[in-house]
């Protein structure tokens, strides 16, 4: 026969029971209120890709940094550049090509031959801080694919550079060259002396 248990023993078992499934209870709340919040949250800054650029965005801004080639750059070794091109012959120093004009030339020298023409206006800039020595400078033209030289035809128009130009100014000269109607492609061959480079410009003029 089983012996009976002391009410006084009974009483404390049914109170630490009673204890016990309230703390249980208690966390369980405390657990369904904050924790899955907590562990969401944590879980999304975690997965939260770095900011990257898109490749639009990659490429809008290679083509924004990209400059024209032809554009403020110097034909050392030849390189020829465009017609419209702003070349650099030397620090602070650029040129291009301001007009081409067709014209007819009249040849009133020895040597000179008249009739179609191109009247090549050049214009330098001067940016060095100082005055600029333009005494030296020569500008050659020749035309068609083996490079054939064009008689300069001096007496009808031709104009050429001042022998200086002060700093922040600008220089012009003009030259004409018998070149034939049909003759394509055109170069330009600027030498401004005192060691600055030789620039070549290249093309199909308009006419």
């Amino acid at each position: 026969m089983l012996s009976q248990v002391p009410r006084s023993r009974m009483y404390v078992a049914a109170t630490v029971a009673a204890v016990v499934l309230v703390s249980v209870a208690v966390a369980l709340i405390v657990r369904s209120s904050s924790g899955p919040a907590t562990a969401g949250s944590d879980s999304m800054v975690a997965a939260a890709p770095s900011p990257t650029a898109t490749p639009s965005q990659i490429e809008s801004s290679s083509s924004s940094d990209s400059e024209d080639d032809d554009a403020g750059e110097s034909s050392n070794g030849n390189r020829a550049l465009g017609l419209k091109a702003v070349a650099t012959t030397s620090p602070g120093v650029t040129a291009r090509l301001a007009r081409i004009d067709s014209v007819q030339a009249t040849a009133s020298l020895p040597g000179e031959i008249g009739g179609p023409a191109l009247a090549i206006t050049v214009k330098v800039k001067n940016q060095t801080g100082k005055k600029l020595d333009l005494a030296l400078g020569v500008v050659n033209a020749y035309y068609g694919p083996e490079r054939t030289p064009a008689v300069s035809v001096a007496s009808d128009g031709e104009v050429p550079f001042p022998a200086s130009v002060a700093d922040g100014e600008s220089a012009k000269a003009v030259y004409v060259f018998q070149i034939p109607e049909e003759a394509r492609p055109v170069r330009v061959e600027l030498d401004l002396g005192n060691g600055a480079d030789v620039v070549v410009f290249k093309g199909r003029p308009q006419r």
